[in-house]
Order: C-alpha cells, then structure tokens, then sequence
C-alpha cells in the first residue's frame, strides 16, 4: 500500500488503475486470469489442481464429521438397546405376573366350583330356592320396563 495515491477525499475513482484503490487488484492474487490469451493453448492446469484439492479437503472434512458423530451415533445407539433391554424387562416382569396371577384365578375358580358342588350335594333344597332368588331378582332387574 506504499504505492497508493491520494484521492484527495474523492471517491468517484474507487477501483481504478492508479487511484490509490487496491480492489479490482487484490481480489485477483493469486488466481490465474483466464482472460489473458494462453500461450500454449492448453487449458489451465492450475484449475484442475486447486479442483482436487478442493476435493480432497472436501473429503477431509467429511471425514472429520463422520469421525465426530460416531461417538454421539454410538451413545444413542446403546441408549436405544438400553431402552429396548428395560422395555423387554418390564414387559416379561409383566408376563410373569399375569401369568402367576392367571394361575390364581383358575385355582380360585377350581376352588370356588368345588365348593359350590359340594354345597348343592349336601342341601339341595336350599340350593334350589337361592337359585330362584337370584333369577328372579336378575329378571327384574334387567327385563324390560313397560
């Protein structure tokens, strides 16, 4: 920038040769212009390098990603097989307790049968007129009303 010149405070001249502004000069360091006639006529080999290696750094950074996700893809992975673990135990906790309480009430049906036989065995009579009794109140209870 020792070589700029002083506008004077004018900035109509902005971007030109000589003016003392560096734009339009220092956005092309660098970079080959293509503008410019080749002397070979073969195409820029530089464009196919800065291609690759921006490629190459593309890949790069994916594989930086990747590597950074696999942690957080493995915790939620075992989070989930936990979840599966404690969802499976509970559901065969489950199972066994509606499996002994199935037992319970077809040992208490059994035992509720057995005794109602026993009772009808030893007073049938009773038995009979209980029976009665329930049947009519039963009768009334869900017969129709008119």
């Amino acid at each position: 920038m020792d070589n700029q010149k002083s506008n004077g405070g004018n900035a109509s001249n902005l971007g030109n040769e000589g003016s003392g502004s560096s734009m339009g000069k220092d956005l092309g360091a660098g970079r080959s212009d293509n503008n410019k006639p080749n002397d070979n006529n073969k195409p820029n080999d530089n464009m196919g390098s800065d291609l690759s290696k921006s490629a190459s750094d593309m890949h790069k950074t994916i594989d930086k990603a990747a590597d950074a996700a696999q942690p957080i893809v493995d915790r939620m992975a075992s989070s989930a097989h936990a979840g599966v673990d404690k969802v499976s135990g509970a559901l065969s906790g489950v199972t066994g307790r509606v499996d002994e309480k199935t037992r319970q009430l077809t040992d208490a049906y059994k035992n509720f049968a057995e005794t109602g036989r026993d009772y009808v065995r030893t007073s049938p009579a009773t038995s009979i007129l209980v029976a009665l009794g329930v049947g009519y109140t039963l009768s009334k209870l869900l017969g129709r009303r008119n």
